[in-house]
């Protein structure tokens, strides 16, 4: 997997099939394996680039120093355009990705041409109230899989727990 580095630290991305550009922003807790169904359909229309953003399942850490604020990680996301000198660039959000490119286009749309928003975060309710604290875990690479790891005994034992897993 490509790396590249910003002024924020290094982030990993894909960047697949010809033509212009799609940039996929994923959520919380995820990383950009979470658009690996849809890129392939693009490859002969669109360059699909997906960041693994600094949400809490990204595998570098970002530089000791570095804002993972909103507004920061969509400042990462115009870096990662410049750095790929990208233009009239499709940019696809889903869950705080959503509110992440709402961001970006408010602060980088020279190069923005389009905005896709799927079922996303955005106005007042961003994070969610629920989420504050997980926000807060995912700047470091690594704590939501340790904090997360007591409930896989939980959910192996779990009554709803599908039989053929």
């Amino acid at each position: 997997m490509p790396e590249l580095t910003l002024p924020q630290g290094t982030i990993h991305y894909r960047d697949t099939g010809d033509g212009p550009p799609v940039v996929f922003l994923h959520g919380l807790l995820v990383d950009g394996e979470v658009w690996r169904k849809v890129t392939p359909l693009l490859e002969s229309a669109a360059r699909s680039i997906v960041p693994d953003l600094p949400l809490g399942s990204h595998r570098i850490a970002l530089k000791e120093d570095a804002d993972l604020s909103p507004a920061s990680v969509a400042r990462l996301v115009g870096d990662l355009m410049a750095a790929l000198d990208l233009d009239d660039v499709t940019l696809v959000g889903n869950d705080t990705g959503g509110a992440i490119s709402q961001l970006v286009a408010l602060d980088h749309g020279e190069r923005v041409g389009r905005l896709v928003l799927t079922n996303c975060d955005c106005f007042d309710v961003f994070p969610p109230k629920e989420f504050v604290p997980m926000v807060k875990a995912a700047r470091v690479p690594g704590a939501l899989y340790a904090a997360m790891q007591p409930m896989r005994s939980a959910m192996a034992r779990s009554p709803t727990r599908s039989p053929t897993r």
